[in-house]
């Protein structure tokens, strides 16, 4: 939905489409991975659809960005299973660790790589 069409809806019910929203590019990505049997996480697909369609935009309406602000802030707390899970399995990990720390250490060099390029891009483009 176009802003023109939200801009007269209350703030709680701009959050509310946002959320569902949200939610819907969750289920989306996990019917996705269902449906093609892909090896990636729905949740994954939907994020990448939601980068798609904020990317189309050009912008984060507003009402996204209120609503997603409070998840990062707290973003640590969804991790906790995670860290919990590398204690469950640190016995393999430790079996696997050489190859285990190549691939840590060559993600996040392409993590950095694609990021510093992204910013590059970014403040090109920035009006100054």
């Amino acid at each position: 939905m176009s802003d023109s069409h939200t801009r007269r809806w209350p703030r709680p019910a701009k959050a509310l489409l946002a959320m569902a929203g949200l939610v819907v590019l969750q289920f989306l990505g996990d019917v996705l991975v269902a449906r093609t049997g892909w090896p990636v996480p729905g949740s994954l697909v939907g994020l990448l659809l939601l980068l798609t369609g904020l990317a189309l935009r050009g912008r984060v309406p507003q009402a996204l960005d209120d609503v997603s602000a409070p998840l990062l802030r707290h973003l640590m707390l969804l991790l906790i299973p995670s860290v919990a899970a590398v204690g469950l399995y640190a016995g393999l990990l430790a079996q696997h660790a050489v190859a285990f720390l190549l691939v840590s250490v060559g993600v996040t060099a392409l993590t950095i790589v694609v990021t510093a390029w992204t910013l590059q891009r970014l403040l090109k483009r920035a009006p100054r």
